[in-house]
């Protein structure tokens, strides 16, 4: 299954459904991963692609995600053909929005997370050996809904705390909202813009895992909010915490990562529980 697929299943986990008890929000790196090397990879999960997921480049790492075009949770219902059915519009739906940015989205996560990693001092070597931290950095294309679409840079921390593997995630929404046409028709110093706020935005992600602890991040107020950029398609209240509000992004923690999220798409509030 894919990671973004794993991502949004997480998030679903932590929408309200009025009792029962949250899952844990995503913690800061082991300590003990502090003193390891990090080094530039290709997560496994990255990789794969299903019915909703697909990339756009040939190095895989320009992600489209849409879950757009299914009959929803009614179809659903029709048991195995109905959920095959689903899968199948979606599908439909994915094809035809790739077939339009293939290629189109021409820009180099790696490049930039090691630039911003020169600029903060947070060593990333140009590859992973055995024993170092793998950091995947990717830029994931998500459609928000039918008509509009996001770009955002992720990275993915993967490392074996003693005989444990552990996996953190972080998201930054890059400036701008696209339609499809848009985004396909993107001129050089568009994608140029895009490749300079990506750099920007890994520069902001390393400094707040640099500074990441977890006696701080039991200090974060609980809330709840709603995102659709988030949670494409399907909207709905869930819980988290503030991470805080910098940089002109609201920075929020899930059970599936850390967020910094344009204070435009999203809403959010203290939580009473």
């Amino acid at each position: 299954m894919h990671s973004l697929r794993l991502t949004f299943s997480a998030l679903a986990l932590a929408a309200l459904v009025g009792c029962g008890t949250m899952p844990s929000l995503q913690a800061a790196r082991p300590a003990s991963a502090q003193a390891l090397h990090y080094g530039l990879a290709r997560s496994e999960v990255v990789a794969k692609t299903d019915h909703m997921t697909q990339h756009l480049d040939e190095g895989k790492s320009v992600v489209y995600f849409q879950n757009q075009g299914g009959g929803g949770v009614a179809l659903g219902l029709l048991g195995p053909l109905g959920v095959a059915a689903n899968v199948k519009m979606i599908e439909g739906v994915t094809a035809g929005d790739v077939e339009k940015l293939k290629g189109r989205i021409q820009l180099d996560p790696q490049m930039a997370l090691q630039q911003a990693a020169m600029d903060q001092n947070f060593v990333v070597q140009a590859a992973a050996v055995a024993g170092d931290v793998q950091v995947s950095p990717f830029v994931l294309v998500s459609k928000t809904n039918e008509t509009t679409v996001h770009v955002s840079s992720v990275l993915l921390f993967e490392g074996m705390d003693g005989q444990s593997k552990w996996t953190r995630r972080y998201q930054y929404q890059l400036p701008g909202a696209y339609t499809l046409d848009e985004l396909s028709t993107l001129s050089q110093a568009q994608l140029s813009g895009l490749q300079t706020a990506s750099v920007n935005a890994y520069a902001s992600l390393l400094r707040h895992v640099a500074g990441e602890r977890d006696e701080a991040i039991a200090q974060e107020r609980k809330i709840t909010f709603k995102s659709a950029y988030m949670t494409p398609r399907f909207e709905f209240e869930m819980a988290g915490s503030l991470v805080g509000v910098k940089e002109g992004r609201v920075w929020v923690r899930t059970v599936g990562g850390v967020t910094a999220v344009d204070p435009a798409s999203v809403q959010y509030q203290t939580s009473t529980n």
